[in-house]
């Protein structure tokens, strides 16, 4: 028996809105997600695992690795959900109806996780949408996922080619403003060449074959696992190192301290000594005048 799940304030109004349109799954059938035997599925029936390979290999799941973790350190504490590989259903009760976006981002939705995002239960569809490109189906999120994504919501879209796949002379990074008629607006990158995320509000760029993600107001690469981890071990190292010169600095210090004191010493005991001297000279001077 499929688990009734409560819907978001709204959803009424959302599925009487659907009920009005085309099925999105009938209209951009050619662009949903085919899953590969076996697959394994939810207690109410969707996919959310299967057996399809990374055909890429390193170059699309390093990109997918970096946005992960990059973005999910970047939104922490904030109620953002940034995931990878994620089925994202679009229809209730059609459990066909799905694309698995390489990265996905949606800001309102909790961060904690989840086998699949399903439109209906989380209120709204994604913000933000990255594809890597595949030699298999470049031409499919180019020239299909967009319209279906912008009908379904998401106001960002964009696409990186790690590998040069693109026959139609594209660039490697590419992104839209999507509009829910369909339109698209091309983002247009700055002078270093670089792009401006208005959903994230961060820089994207292509180094090499990998791709990441800036702070426009620090002008700091959000690190990866790697480099967070080396970065740690750096700010631990400088500041074992400037332990070490603290202590080394109060060792002198108190070296200087005791070097201080001794001469003070000295110099009380050479004052004692010479005003005794004097004394005993007063004194023999006043026995020779008698």
């Amino acid at each position: 028996m499929m688990q009734t799940r409560r819907r978001p304030t709204g959803s009424r109004e959302r599925g009487d809105a659907r009920a009005e349109r085309p099925s999105l799954a009938v209209v951009h059938a050619a662009a949903l997600y085919r899953p590969t035997p076996p697959v394994e599925c939810d207690e109410d029936g969707y996919p959310f695992s299967d057996a399809k390979p990374m055909s890429e290999g390193d170059y699309h799941g390093d990109v997918l690795s970096y946005a992960k973790g990059a973005l999910r350190a970047r939104f922490e504490g904030h109620e953002v959900y940034a995931s990878t590989d994620k089925f994202l259903f679009l229809e209730e009760g059609n459990r066909r109806a799905a694309v698995v976006p390489d990265v996905l981002v949606a800001f309102g939705p909790p961060s904690g996780p989840r086998q699949s995002y399903k439109h209906w239960e989380e209120g709204k569809a994604p913000d933000f949408v990255l594809e890597v490109l595949s030699a298999e189906n470049w031409r499919n999120d180019i020239e299909r996922k967009p319209a279906l994504y912008a009908e379904l919501g998401v106001r960002e879209y964009w696409t990186f080619d790690p590998r040069g796949v693109r026959t139609d002379g594209g660039p490697p990074l590419e992104g839209w403003r999507l509009g829910r008629t369909g339109t698209r607006t091309r983002i247009a990158p700055s002078p270093s060449g670089e792009f401006r995320s208005g959903v994230l509000g961060l820089d994207l760029f292509a180094w090499g074959r990998l791709l990441r993600f800036r702070d426009p107001a620090t002008g700091e690469i959000l690190p990866d696992h790697v480099e967070s981890e080396a970065m740690r071990r750096a700010a631990e190292s400088r500041a074992s190192a400037a332990e070490t010169r603290a202590s080394a600095a109060e060792t002198r210090a108190s070296a200087a301290e005791t070097r201080a004191s001794a001469a003070e010493e000295r110099l009380a005991e050479e004052t004692a000594a010479r005003e005794a001297a004097e004394r005993r000279i007063a004194a023999l001077e006043r026995r020779l005048r008698r």
